[in-house]
């Protein structure tokens, strides 16, 4: 409770706004504040047992000029003008004093205290005002040396030469030091901001790979295993037997349509989990659309023979892009799938690519059961992945579009659709035309 009290009075002034540069000032006159007022106390207590109580007086006054209105200052956050204030008045005390003894004949050297109070303005401002305290300084140290003490009375030219000399040494000496101190504050700073900026942004990236996390395990647990438990289930019935031809064929061609969706999903996860990889590099080359195209449909061939789809590839045999030839491969398979599975049977598909200056846009168009405004926006938007059964209750997961959505921007392309329900989708995406 008493650490907790001191670091109270320590911070006072402190919020979070603050840089740290600033921070470590109010600290400073914080401290400061608190050893003037033992100080204070101090001096008080040895002049009421043994002294006259004029300096008790004297240093009750300074209290009440000093201390309380720097205090004041600091709690409403005036921190800059608390600096300004304590500089100021504490070179106008000095100044007092030195009249106080000069009229009662007493001897001291004020001025080596002045100087010394050079390092505050030094250390509490920065640039102008810095300059400025600075001359302040200067000027507070000649006129308690020259007007109220008048020394130079007394001085020859060889003593003369030598206060000034000495007075520009100690003044240089102190100016260089807390310069270079400040300086390596500053770079101190820089380095801890630095620092600070590299551990949040690790902390997001740290985030990042805990959400890819959540979502990897997501789809390996439901995504997966579902199909893989589906496909279990169908050569199970195929091993009890007392199946006639056609049925064994029938469970066959479902065996293969099942290990294909299998086959697309782990795809899928793959090259997605390389896709979070920090180091992982797109391999970019020249891709000769149309082929790609044919490879995809070729892929898809049983599912479009069970719905008996015509599938047109209207792609130019020129067509040319540039990208990753096994993320185009992925994308196209993943549209061509969700193209077949929500068109009605013996409907028609088209795919078609145009060049445009920079971009080559393809496009895969169904005659199918559409989406939603709605719906589209939330899957082109990664707001949703959604799990939609097809026109022959086909079971998907949902993740086809969204992983395409993902390596598309990876190949500096764009992915659109259009949509009306009952009539069918055209889904557009692009892929750069030249080297990038």
């Amino acid at each position: 409770m008493e650490n907790l009290s001191w670091e109270k009075i320590f911070t006072t002034g402190i919020h979070q706004n603050l840089s740290p540069l600033d921070e470590q000032r109010i600290r400073l006159c914080n401290v400061l504040n608190i050893c003037c007022l033992v100080l204070q106390m101090i001096l008080s207590l040895m002049d009421f047992f043994w002294g006259d109580g004029a300096i008790m007086v004297i240093l009750m006054v300074v209290l009440a000029i000093i201390n309380l209105p720097l205090y004041l200052m600091l709690k409403a956050y005036q921190y800059r003008v608390g600096f300004i204030y304590i500089f100021v008045v504490t070179h106008f005390i000095l100044m007092a004093v030195a009249v106080f003894n000069q009229a009662l004949g007493k001897i001291d050297d004020l001025q080596i205290v002045v100087v010394g109070l050079s390092a505050m303005g030094m250390v509490l401002f920065d640039r102008y005002l810095q300059a400025a305290a600075i001359v302040f300084n200067v000027a507070v140290y000649w006129i308690i040396v020259l007007v109220i003490k008048d020394v130079s009375r007394d001085w020859t030219y060889g003593n003369y030469y030598s206060v000034i000399v000495n007075f520009t040494v100690c003044y240089f000496f102190i100016c260089v030091c807390v310069y270079f101190n400040k300086s390596i504050l500053r770079q101190f700073q820089a380095l801890l901001i630095k620092r600070n900026e590299q551990l949040s942004q690790q902390t997001l990236d740290l985030q990042g790979i805990n959400q890819y996390k959540d979502q990897l395990f997501a789809v390996i647990s439901h995504d997966l295993r579902s199909p893989l438990y589906h496909l279990q289930s169908t050569i199970r019935r195929l091993n009890e037997g007392n199946l006639s031809l056609d049925q064994s064929k029938q469970i066959i061609n479902e065996i293969d349509f099942k290990t294909k969706d299998v086959s697309l999903l782990l795809s899928n996860l793959l090259n997605w989990a390389n896709l979070q990889l920090s180091g992982y590099k797109s391999v970019i080359v020249e891709i000769p659309i149309r082929e790609v195209v044919e490879e995809a449909v070729l892929f898809q061939k049983e599912e479009i023979n069970a719905k008996q789809i015509q599938v047109l590839n209207n792609v130019p045999v020129r067509t040319l892009g540039w990208g990753d030839e096994s993320h185009l491969q992925l994308i196209l398979r993943n549209l061509l799938n969700n193209a077949v599975k929500f068109s009605f049977p013996e409907g028609r598909i088209i795919i078609e690519a145009e060049e445009k200056t920079d971009k080559t846009v393809i496009s895969i168009q169904d005659t199918g059961m559409g989406i939603g405004p709605e719906e589209l926006e939330m899957a082109l938007t990664g707001a949703s992945r959604l799990s939609t059964l097809g026109t022959n209750g086909e079971k998907g997961n949902g993740m086809g579009l969204w992983i395409s959505r993902e390596f598309i921007r990876k190949n500096g392309g764009e992915l659109w659709a259009t949509s009306c329900v009952g009539e069918g989708s055209r889904f557009y995406f692009t892929v750069p035309n030249r080297q990038f």
